[in-house]
């Protein structure tokens, strides 16, 4: 099945606005901060937050750092605190504007987000500079964006990717299961969440993870 041609597109509109109050601003550019661009010609989209990220590293002054290649160091293991040992609200303001950006079109840091919301309460040096080795990458990284492209081998199935680790929380032995589906070439939806239960081994972490991902590809479908 094609895209839909113009007269098409054309219908759809008039009657939605005699539905819906509406106001027809023409081929979308930007939403919620995300920048759209398309090529009708060669059949691809973007959707891009440079902009909103440029403007969060200079709003935490992090916009003459360093930058490097990874969203997080391995085998970097967080400790609970019982207290904060650096200013908890910065902390929390700067990981707030950060998950919008994961939310949106950065998958790449999800793993790392969740990992540091666990500690927002109490964050220590540690975290602290999690945080800011996170921020480095993202300046290195300013143009990553997701690309959807048409004609992509299989890019019209729903391709799903899933897996966990295995308690490699320090704090409670939790492992953390990871899922992304793509459509068109790039991800659609994606997911790093420490699982609720305690798995008792690798093969019951793997279970745990498929079937997180397994409700994600139901919706989907």
């Amino acid at each position: 099945m094609g895209p839909p041609d113009s007269d098409d597109v054309h219908k759809d509109k008039e009657t939605l606005k005699k539905k819906y109050h509406m106001t027809d601003l023409g081929e979308i550019s930007w939403i919620l901060s995300i920048h759209v661009t398309q090529d009708h010609k060669e059949g691809w989209i973007t959707l891009s937050q440079q902009k909103y990220l440029e403007e969060v590293l200079e709003r935490f002054d992090k916009a003459n750092i360093r930058p490097i290649s990874t969203p997080s160091l391995p085998n970097h293991h967080l400790v609970h605190l019982p207290s904060p040992e650096v200013d908890a609200k910065h902390f929390q303001h700067a990981l707030r504007a950060l998950m919008y950006l994961m939310l949106g079109t950065r998958p790449d840091i999800a793993y790392t987000i969740a990992a540091l919301g666990h500690h927002a309460a109490n964050p220590g040096i540690k975290h602290q500079h999690a945080l800011d080795h996170l921020f480095r990458y993202l300046h290195g990284s300013l143009d990553y964006k997701l690309v959807y492209c048409c004609g992509v081998p299989g890019g019209d199935t729903i391709l799903g990717y899933v897996d966990t680790d295995w308690g490699s929380d320090v704090n409670d032995c939790k492992s953390t299961s990871g899922y992304a589906f793509t459509l068109s070439g790039s991800a659609i939806s994606w997911s790093s969440k420490k699982q609720s239960a305690v798995a008792l081994s690798s093969t019951e972490a793997e279970y745990i993870a498929g079937a997180h991902a397994a409700k994600e590809a139901i919706w989907l479908g």
